[in-house]
């Protein structure tokens, strides 16, 4: 689903995700001591019927992550997802590559998540209001645990017809290892019906140059 956005917006919205992911990757290289690469080979809208099914389908069953919400010329919350089997490769990335033996500290793991989060879900944000040159404001964010069923009523306390939620999904690539995870963006198009005019005007802008 990207009706509401040209091929034009849509592309955009790709790009501007990637510049971002590509910022990340350079902070995360230096955390970890090693090149990180990042990528994004899928980006997709869906409402939030279909986003239910498709948690579902494709996101592991138990999952932790990090959620921010932001405020601005667009708003509503962000969150890093990955399988709950993998918190330990987090922990070990965030403290600079070392091995880390044994169970997970829960406060570690949660340091270390908030840490990725903010980087990642930071630099995604960050890079969109530059580039669009429109202000956006964060607050701190917060680690959880859930399950794909219950994702949707954990991000969108308050759903709306027009809620449409943004899915990109990121590759880590390390040479010591390899992580896939989830980037979710709930957007309330019927509060932010200035997103969509300001990809059109940066669109414009760039047509005049």
């Amino acid at each position: 689903m990207k009706s509401f956005l040209s091929d034009d917006e849509f592309d955009l919205v790709v790009e501007l995700v990637n510049i971002g992911v590509g910022k990340s990757a350079a902070s995360l290289s230096q955390i970890a001591g090693e090149e990180v690469l990042l990528c994004v080979p899928i980006l997709e809208f869906l409402t939030l019927d279909d986003a239910t099914h498709v948690f579902e389908e494709r996101l592991p069953s138990s999952l932790t992550g990090v959620s921010q919400e932001f405020s601005g010329f667009f708003s509503g919350k962000a969150a890093l997802l990955f399988p709950e089997s993998r918190s330990l490769d987090l922990v070990n990335v965030m403290l600079g590559g070392d091995d880390f033996d044994g169970e997970v500290d829960v406060e570690l793991e949660e340091e270390a998540l908030s840490e990725l989060g903010n980087i990642l879900l930071n630099n995604c944000l960050s890079t969109i209001s530059n580039i669009l040159n429109k202000p956006l404001a964060t607050l701190l964010p917060h680690t959880f645990h859930t399950q794909p069923a219950r994702l949707v009523n954990q991000l969108v306390p308050k759903e709306s017809a027009e809620t449409v939620i943004m899915l990109l999904k990121i590759d880590f690539c390390l040479k010591s290892r390899n992580l896939s995870g989830h980037v979710v963006f709930v957007i309330d198009f019927t509060e932010n019906g200035s997103f969509k005019d300001t990809l059109q005007d940066y669109l414009r802008s760039l047509e005049e140059l």
